[in-house]
C-alpha cells in the first residue's frame, strides 16, 4: 500500500479520522475558533466597506478609517489608515495623551506668589511677583485667596512693584501666529503663562440720571492694571434699558480695538510703558448701561493689578507700581494656589474647548523646554511627537501645529490615533484620565445627540472633530463580545452631514458586533 492509499484508508475509517483530527494541531478546537473569528472579522470588514458609502472621497483618498483591537493590536479594518489627513479636533486626543503622560492625571497647575527680597518686620523690601504656569482656570476669587495667604504670611508692606510673571509661555499668545495658519478659523483670547477669567474683560459704561454728566466706567475683572480715560457723558436721547455688545475679536495685530454702540466709543490702547488704556468717549442716554467684551492684551499686568487691589483692601501697603515682567532669580515662595489638570481635560475632550486645549499644548511646551519661555509652541510640537512615537504610534508625514486642531495644516493618520488610543488603554494611569474625559455617545459632550437608542448608546467613548471641510470621530467601542476596539475615522471634504451619518453607522455596527453573529 502506497502513502496515498494509506491516507485514503484513514479517511474512510471514522474512528481513525476522529483520532487524526484530535491529534492534528492545525485542526484543534482553539485553531478552529481562530479560523471562525478571522472569517467573522473578514465579514465585518465587508460590512464596514458597504457602510462607508463615500465613493468620491474613497476615489480621492480623502477618507481614512482604521479599527483595531486594543488587546493585541490586531487590525480589524483599514481604509487608507496610514494616510495623514486633516484631523480637526481629534488632534485633542494627542494633546491630552501627551499632557497625561508628562504630568499625570493628578497634576495640580500652580500659581505662585514670590518675594523678590527679604521680609523684615512685615516689610517686603522689594518686588512681589505672581507667577503663572499656564493655568487657564485662574479667577478673581483665587487672587483674593492669595492675598489672604500673603497677609497670613505676615507681610504688611511691599516697598517695590507688584509684578505679573507670564514667562512660563513665550510672548506669542495668538494661536493663529504660533500655528502658522493663514486664517483665524475661530477667534481665541490670548494663550498666556499667567491668565485671568479666560483673558477677557468686560467694559461697562453706566450713565447717571442727569443729562450732561460724566458716565462711570467699570471693568470686570476690575484691576489696577487698566488705565481708564473717560470723557463719555449722559444725554437726553432715549435708548433701550440695556445694550450689550458681543465678543469683539478685532484685529489683534493692531494696537487698539474699537467698539461703538449706543453713541459710546470704547477704544483699547497700549501706553508707552505697556499700560493697558481703556478710552471711553461719546454719549449715552440717561440712566442707561452699555457693555462690551474685549480680549485682555497683557493678562500678566492685569493679574498683578488685581492682586494690588486685593492687597490694598487688606491694608497691605504697596510702594511701587503694577507691571508685567519676570520674577527675580532666587525669589522665595510666599503663597500658592492650584487647580487640577483634570478640570481641563473634561471640557477639552467632552466639549472640545479650544482655548483650554491651547493652554494644555503650551503647558506641554513649557514643561519640555530647556529654556522656559522660548518657542513654547515649537517645544510643544516636538514633545507631542515624542510622546506619540514613544507609544509605538507612527508619526511619518504627520504634523501638529496647535493643541486644539483648529489648524487646517495639521495632518494625522488614523493609524496614529488608534495606536495612541491603544497605548493609553495599556497604561492604567493614562487610561483613566483619557477615557473618562471623552464624550459618551447619546449622553454628554459633542456626542450627546448622536447614536441614541443604538448599541453605541452609552458605549462609544469618543472625540469628534469638525471644521468647514472636515468631520472626524475617534475613540473606543466595546463589542457585544466585550472586546474593546479603538477606531479612527477621518473624512476630509464638504459633505459633513453625510460623514457624521457614516461615522454613526460604523460605530453602531461595531458596538453590535459579535463573532457569533457576523
Amino acid at each position: 500500500m502506497n502513502g496515498r492509499d494509506f491516507t485514503r484508508s484513514l479517511v474512510r475509517s471514522p474512528v481513525l479520522l476522529v483520532l487524526l483530527l484530535l491529534a492534528s494541531p492545525s485542526l484543534s478546537a482553539r485553531e478552529a475558533d481562530r479560523v471562525d473569528t478571522a472569517g467573522s472579522i473578514a465579514r465585518l470588514a465587508e460590512s464596514l466597506d458597504k457602510l462607508i458609502n463615500l465613493p468620491k472621497e474613497r476615489k480621492l483618498g480623502t477618507v481614512g478609517v482604521q479599527v483595531i483591537s486594543v488587546a493585541d493590536g490586531a487590525v480589524w479594518y483599514d481604509l487608507n489608515g496610514s494616510k495623514p489627513l486633516t484631523p480637526a479636533s481629534t488632534t485633542k486626543i494627542l494633546t491630552s495623551y501627551a499632557a497625561l503622560l508628562l504630568f499625570g492625571p493628578d497634576y495640580q497647575i500652580p500659581t505662585f506668589v514670590l518675594a523678590g527680597a527679604p521680609v523684615r518686620n512685615g516689610v517686603l523690601e522689594g518686588n512681589l511677583y505672581i507667577k503663572g504656569h499656564g493655568d487657564p482656570l485662574l479667577e478673581v476669587p483665587d487672587i483674593s485667596v492669595l492675598a489672604d495667604r500673603i497677609k497670613a504670611a505676615g507681610i504688611r508692606m511691599v516697598t517695590g512693584d507688584i509684578v505679573g510673571d507670564g514667562t512660563y509661555f513665550d510672548t506669542i499668545t495668538e494661536r493663529m501666529l504660533y500655528s502658522g495658519d493663514a486664517d483665524h478659523v475661530v477667534d481665541l483670547p490670548p494663550v498666556s503663562g499667567l491668565s485671568i477669567d479666560g483673558n477677557m474683560v468686560t467694559v461697562v459704561v453706566t450713565s447717571p440720571r442727569t443729562s450732561g454728566e460724566l458716565c462711570t466706567v467699570q471693568t470686570f475683572p476690575p484691576s489696577a492694571g487698566f488705565t481708564i480715560v473717560n470723557s463719555a457723558k449722559s444725554s437726553g436721547r432715549s435708548s433701550k434699558r440695556r445694550r450689550r455688545g458681543s465678543l469683539d475679536g478685532g484685529d489683534r495685530s493692531r494696537r487698539s480695538l474699537d467698539g461703538t454702540g449706543a453713541g459710546i466709543s470704547i477704544r483699547l490702547d497700549r501706553g508707552e510703558d505697556g499700560e493697558q488704556i481703556i478710552r471711553v468717549s461719546g454719549t449715552l442716554g440717561v440712566n442707561r448701561t452699555f457693555s462690551r467684551r474685549y480680549e485682555i492684551d497683557d493678562p500678566a499686568r492685569v493679574v498683578a493689578g488685581i492682586l494690588y487691589d486685593r492687597l490694598k483692601a487688606r491694608d497691605i501697603g504697596v510702594g511701587g507700581d503694577v507691571r508685567s515682567g519676570q520674577a527675580a532669580k532666587g525669589a522665595t515662595m510666599i503663597a500658592q494656589i492650584e487647580h487640577p489638570i483634570s478640570a481641563l481635560l473634561g471640557p477639552v475632550m467632552k466639549s472640545s474647548h479650544n482655548h483650554y486645549a491651547e493652554f494644555l499644548f503650551k503647558m506641554i511646551g513649557g514643561a519640555s523646554s530647556p529654556q522656559v519661555g522660548v518657542n513654547t509652541a515649537g517645544e510643544a510640537r516636538a514633545a507631542v511627537e515624542r510622546c506619540v512615537e514613544a507609544s509605538a504610534a507612527p508619526f511619518d508625514g504627520c504634523m501638529v501645529n496647535d493643541g486644539s486642531g483648529l489648524s487646517r495644516r495639521n495632518l494625522i493618520a488614523p493609524t496614529t490615533l488608534v495606536a495612541t488610543l491603544r497605548a493609553a488603554w495599556s497604561n492604567p494611569i493614562v487610561r483613566a484620565g483619557l477615557y473618562e474625559s471623552m464624550s459618551v455617545a447619546g449622553v454628554d459632550g459633542t456626542l450627546r445627540k448622536r447614536m441614541r437608542g443604538t448599541p453605541a448608546h452609552r458605549n462609544v467613548r469618543g472625540k469628534t472633530g469638525t471644521l468647514r471641510n472636515v468631520s472626524a470621530l475617534s475613540g473606543y467601542v466595546t463589542t457585544k463580545d466585550g472586546e474593546v476596539l479603538a477606531f479612527a475615522m477621518l473624512m476630509n471634504g464638504y459633505n459633513i452631514g453625510a460623514y457624521k451619518n457614516v461615522q454613526n453607522r460604523v460605530a453602531e455596527h461595531l458596538a453590535g458586533y459579535s463573532h457569533q453573529n457576523e
